[in-house]
């Protein structure tokens, strides 16, 4: 109960509030009778408190003192009886109580302290009785809608049209969860803050409120808390802290809601964990037939004689997680990839092999130009990946292929396409036909692997870090014609650091790198070497 219902109780009239009206909504748990002048040390929030002023009287500095620590320790407010040992309330004292909110009342006076209270605590027990009935009403609504199969959007409907205003299940990413609406304004300008770096409490632990200046609307966050991530309700217009049943209300849904996302998210990702089997199932048959990918597309629900691109995504800094971190964090990607692409428009199919991501992207018109509006798709879905998982990804994109049969070499484009984007390319990076390449893939592996070995002996001695420094910069050297500034534009270092590894690559391989026959021997043999590693 609130002040303001206690002054509305037939049994305690003549009652009236004479100061902090303005907190006559503060709630009131429970009530003590002040009998003693040592009191404020037991002062407790929501607490009312009823004397006759006898401590009080001829002390307005303790009077004072008692008002400040109860607006401190946010008690629901006092109430005392007139003209039993004080005849007049002291205008400092009232004046006191409207400035810090602190609801003054004067109690009837012919009810003793002892009737007051039981009167008070009687509505308080039979408040509290009817809110929790009122609670149990409520979650049993909701779990009966979850239990019945109507799913959790019917749920939130349901907590909308209780409440009477729109509400809105939003995921971790600020996108709507389960809602046909993608697009709402609210969530949009939260975003563009974020984006500007502004601190915004969204995943805060308690319930907040904030309102556009464009349209001047209010909206309340309350955040739902489960394991796999943080969901929120997004509820138009401001929710009052002291508006009790509506929060107990929302408190329901809430608690309904938390159990439901959780074991959707259980199932979701079971089936995410089954797909990505069969998927790199598929990849590792060797000798694979026709009749085993046609059968494999039926299980993964993937059209047969559809005109497909492969983009394969690669964190690029990932650190020294655990296996375990780095499979958590793929499959957060990984669904996170999955509500940002889903659209009627586009129509993806995701897997994770190892550690990449896998888009397999249906192309509806093949003879059209596809690669700028993959560009931009994959581009966008790089910042968000920054923006909510502070990690870079790579992506490589296969050529177009007719159909599903020939998905074994557009994984194999996608691969190759990703595995040389350097730090300094582009995100996104599409497959090129490497004749060289091609013929590589006719020669027997151990075969090449002998051959890049005793080119690159005195090379492969060395510690793995110097190693990777080396090689790329004798990549880059041969691939852009032996010309040292644009090497050193490429690495982003300077021509004198070339110049030093260069020197101590033909020092310890003892070959002239200036000598056409070199060159073309050390280009072979490095393409030979990046050809391994993909294979690996």
């Amino acid at each position: 109960m609130d002040i303001a219902q206690l002054l509305n109780q037939k049994e305690l009239q003549p009652i009236k509030i004479v100061a902090g009206k303005r907190a006559k909504h503060r709630q009131i748990r429970t009530i003590t009778m002040m009998d003693a002048p040592d009191i404020i040390p037991y002062l407790n929030p929501d607490q009312f408190i009823i004397t006759t002023a006898y401590h009080l009287k001829n002390n307005l500095a303790y009077f004072k003192e008692l008002i400040i620590e109860m607006a401190k320790k946010e008690c629901a407010g006092i109430g005392i009886k007139k003209n039993r040992f004080l005849y007049e309330f002291p205008k400092d004292i009232l004046e006191l109580a409207d400035e810090l909110e602190v609801p003054f009342i004067e109690l009837p006076e012919h009810l003793s302290l002892g009737e007051i209270n039981l009167i008070v605590t009687q509505f308080i027990l039979h408040s509290e009785a009817a809110l929790l009935t009122y609670a149990m009403n409520a979650h049993r609504q909701f779990t009966d809608i979850i239990f019945k199969g109507q799913g959790i959007n019917q749920l939130v409907k349901h907590l909308s049209s209780l409440i009477k205003r729109e509400v809105y299940l939003i995921n971790s990413y600020l996108r709507p969860y389960h809602s046909s609406q993608q697009y709402i304004q609210a969530l949009a300008s939260i975003q563009k803050m974020m984006e500007h770096h502004f601190e915004i409490p969204i995943f805060s632990t308690s319930s907040w409120h904030f309102s556009l200046l464009d349209d001047r609307s209010t909206y309340s966050f309350f955040p739902i808390n489960i394991n796999s991530g943080k969901h929120f309700l997004l509820i138009e217009g401001m929710v009052e802290p002291n508006d009790t049943q509506l929060r107990l209300l929302i408190e329901q849904a809430i608690n309904v809601l938390s159990f439901a996302i959780l074991q959707e998210k259980a199932l979701q990702q079971q089936k995410r964990k089954i797909r990505n089997q069969q998927f790199s199932d598929l990849l590792e048959i060797p000798q694979i037939t026709n009749d085993t990918i046609k059968s494999k597309a039926e299980e993964l629900h993937i059209p047969l004689l559809q005109a497909y691109v492969c983009i394969v995504g690669r964190l690029r800094h990932i650190g020294n997680l655990h296996p375990y971190q780095m499979q958590q964090l793929l499959d957060q990607i990984h669904s996170f990839c999955e509500e940002s692409l889903q659209s009627p428009w586009i129509h993806m199919h995701i897997f994770t092999v190892k550690n990449d991501l896998v888009f397999l992207y249906e192309l509806q018109y093949p003879e059209m130009d596809f690669k700028l509006f993959i560009t931009e798709l994959f581009k966008e879905l790089s910042m968000s990946i920054k923006q909510y998982f502070h990690q870079t990804i790579s992506f490589g994109a296969s050529n177009m292929i007719p159909n599903f049969f020939d998905i074994h070499r557009a994984m194999k484009e996608a691969q190759s396409a990703v595995h040389f984007i350097s730090p300094q390319s582009p995100l996104i990076s599409f497959y090129t036909i490497k004749e060289i390449d091609e013929l590589l893939q006719m020669i027997p592996e151990n075969d090449l692997r002998n051959y890049q070995q005793m080119i690159f002996k005195p090379l492969l001695a060395l510690p793995m870090e110097e190693q990777q420094i080396l090689f790329e910069t004798l990549y880059e050297y041969l691939e852009n014609h032996c010309q040292i500034s644009e090497t050193a534009k490429k690495l982003f270092v300077h021509r004198n650091t070339v110049i030093y590894r260069l020197e101590k690559c033909s020092a310890l391989l003892q070959k002239d790198l200036k000598d056409p026959e070199v060159t073309i021997q050390l280009r072979l043999a490095l393409r030979i070497r990046n050809h391994l590693i993909l294979e690996q």
